[in-house]
């Protein structure tokens, strides 16, 4: 009798020390699945800009939109899970954050200073767009990628060209001849403007190609003498890879 209620108590402290193990290792699992709910996302981006300006008070110097181009790289991150048994960073709110060089570029009435008609005005920038993702197909198998976005841009000048524009009279229906300085004396374009953007995106599922559409809005005048604000058009594709999942 002692030896069967030696035996039936080993037993039960070993049943119990099982289950206590197992509802560790439940726990563990569990917590290991609600650690990686969301995905981090890294990769090169590149695209082309095609570029409006508004006109100066003292004529037409805009003539029509020029195209330019973009790279840099994309910082993603995506929150939560489409469903409870999807994979982490396929929910509903994301955020994103890119460090690329654009450029704006113009066509104007007007002559640069070596003397060329109907010169470029063309504008380099050192930028950093942060921005907001939602993702309205969340519960699709195809369309989970589909974005659309809203932030804003903050960007510094880096280079511009020419060095300066000249308006004649004839061009400005009357008015005086007026000379913009561009990139000499104190009244050069100035040196940066924080942009609103919008947009939406679609990311190829398998791939990580990310096809990316965005609109720029110009706040701030080019420089005292030119009130003349830039608006963007950017199509953009990246190579996005998941660095990690938290």
């Amino acid at each position: 009798m002692k030896k069967f209620l030696f035996f039936f108590v080993a037993f039960c402290a070993g049943t119990t020390m099982s289950f206590a193990q197992s509802d560790d290792l439940e726990n563990d699992l569990i917590f290991q699945r609600r650690e990686k709910s969301n995905a981090f996302f890294l990769g090169p981006k590149v695209g082309g800009t095609l570029t409006t300006m508004t006109q100066p008070d003292e004529g037409k110097l805009y003539k029509g939109s020029g195209f330019g181009f973009s790279a840099g790289l994309a910082l993603k991150a995506r929150f939560g899970k489409a469903t409870e048994n999807s994979e982490g960073g396929t929910g509903l709110f994301g955020v994103g954050l890119e460090l690329k060089y654009r450029t704006n570029s113009v066509k104007t009435n007007a002559t640069d200073e070596a003397g060329k008609e109907n010169a470029n005005l063309s504008i380099g920038y050192f930028e950093v767009p942060i921005y907001v993702h939602i993702y309205p197909f969340v519960s699709s198998n195809v369309m989970n990628t589909f974005y659309v976005e809203a932030g804003v841009s903050i960007s510094g000048t880096m280079s511009r060209s020419p060095k300066s524009l000249s308006l004649s009279k004839e061009l400005n229906s009357g008015y005086t001849d007026v000379v913009y300085n561009i990139d000499s004396g104190s009244k050069k374009l100035k040196g940066g403007d924080i942009r609103p953007l919008i947009g939406l995106g679609y990311t190829i599922p398998r791939t990580g190609l990310d096809i990316n559409v965005r609109y720029l809005f110009g706040t701030s005048k080019l420089a005292k003498n030119m009130p003349c604000k830039m608006n963007s058009l950017e199509v953009s594709l990246a190579w996005m890879f998941s660095v990690s999942k938290f």
